[in-house]
């Protein structure tokens, strides 16, 4: 395969998986599972931030300094929840209670929320090919907010002492030297750490809410996609947002207001990657389904048109073992023999013969799967009308077709019913 062709068949699988990453998008609605993703989040962020603290008030109590920085922080969040009151009540406390438990039962419980909805999300991307497992996604919410909240915990002990170090007189001594090395490097942690939060979680979440095991290395890339995108859509909302502007309209919920806007970026991101992940990992099957579905050569319109130019080359599945080239005359498959594949004509004509009857297939088109409807024999035989290129595919990757895709199913039994009124015509 000469390096033209790679490079053909390379932008024809960026445009298919773009269209099917489109049109899934919509039909699992992904806009509304981002938006309860938001909402889930409104309800779990205060919960968490009150998990982290209480689980890390031992080192707390330890260095007041740590405190200090968490109060700085979470003045924006001063409305909705005083943490400075929070750590000073959690420090006082000497032991626990009944209520104390309860309470933090209903923390837990609040908190899920955003992991219930985000399973729900992921679910509805991944359930044509995950199996059903309700008790085991619950379980994982609860796993989940307990990894999301060691690991919170951890970067952020990582960034204060990442911070502390930076003050001792050995780089404030180099910082004279190369003060514009040092400038934001503060700032520069704090924001390497929590775009290293949201990595990591991402990753967790493709491989394991999915469901379907995607291979570790898809789960990387669509987890680098998706905080680079995400980076990319702060920075803007950053540079073109005007937060006084915001602080005169929405008052002390302004910087809600703004958290919230990215948030929503944050997950209408997640689900478009993740069904990008859904699509890279059963690229395969999903192309056979839109060979097998093309729309007819009359049928005409723009989104007919479009599926035509991007599916009629199925570069991706174009192997050795699979592709067959025929001369004109040559058979395909001959009477009584075994349904080994189902058809797709990739360039040329085929001539299909029916109780003497010839039907003639178009390039575009599949062919063959009637007898492996009925789990006959051949009860037809095809010929190659003109020189043609054939791509086979295997009756068992058909089988599996037909089993997840009710479009696909309905054309089959379709075609059964095409198929025996010809034959009852000409009895």
């Amino acid at each position: 395969m000469d390096f033209k062709t790679k490079l053909k068949g390379f932008f024809s699988k960026i445009g298919q998986t773009t269209y099917l990453t489109s049109i899934f998008y919509f039909e699992n609605n992904l806009g509304n599972a981002a938006s309860a993703c938001t909402f889930g989040f409104i309800f779990s962020f205060i919960p968490i931030l009150m998990v982290i603290i209480t689980s890390c008030i031992g080192i707390i109590k330890i260095n007041p300094a740590i405190a200090e920085w968490i109060i700085n922080w979470s003045k924006q969040f001063n409305l909705f929840f005083n943490v400075e009151e929070y750590i000073n009540r959690i420090s006082e406390m000497h032991s626990i209670t009944g209520i104390n438990i309860v309470l933090a039962f209903f923390i837990i419980w609040m908190a899920r929320k955003l992991f219930a909805s985000i399973i729900s999300g992921m679910t509805s991307i991944f359930r044509k090919k995950a199996p059903i497992r309700p008790i085991f996604n619950q379980l994982l919410t609860f796993i989940g907010e307990i990894l999301l909240v060691l690991v919170c915990a951890v970067v952020f002990f990582a960034t204060f002492i990442s911070r502390q170090i930076l003050t001792l007189p050995f780089f404030e001594h180099i910082k004279q030297y190369v003060p514009i090395l040092f400038s934001n490097l503060s700032n520069n942690i704090v924001l390497i750490s929590f775009y290293s939060v949201l990595f990591i979680f991402t990753t967790i979440c493709y491989r394991v809410m999915s469901g379907t095991k995607p291979q570790i290395k898809l789960c990387l890339l669509n987890s680098i996609l998706c905080i680079v995108v995400f980076y990319i859509v702060v920075t803007i909302i950053s540079k073109t947002i005007n937060k006084a502007n915001y602080s005169t309209i929405y008052g002390a919920l302004s910087s809600m207001m703004i958290l919230l806007f990215e948030v929503w970026f944050f997950f209408i991101i997640f689900m478009t990657c993740a069904q990008i992940l859904y699509v890279e990992q059963f690229f395969d099957s999903l192309l056979i389904g839109e060979l097998y579905l093309m729309p007819e050569h009359d049928k005409t319109g723009l989104f007919n048109t479009l599926r035509r130019v991007l599916f009629i080359t199925p570069s991706s599945l174009m192997k050795k073992d699979n592709i067959v080239n025929y001369s004109a005359g040559e058979p395909i498959y001959t009477k009584d023999s075994e349904v080994e594949f189902i058809y797709f004509i990739v360039e040329g004509q085929v001539s299909e013969y029916r109780n003497k009857n010839e039907i003639i297939h178009e390039k575009g088109t599949s062919f063959g799967e009637p007898e492996f409807m009925l789990n006959s024999k051949r009860i037809s035989e095809s010929y190659a009308k003109t020189a043609c290129t054939i791509l086979q595919i295997p009756s068992q990757d058909f089988a599996e077709l037909i089993e997840k895709n009710p479009k696909a199913a309905a054309k089959a039994m379709s075609s059964i019913s095409y198929y025996t009124e010809k034959l009852i015509k000409n009895i």
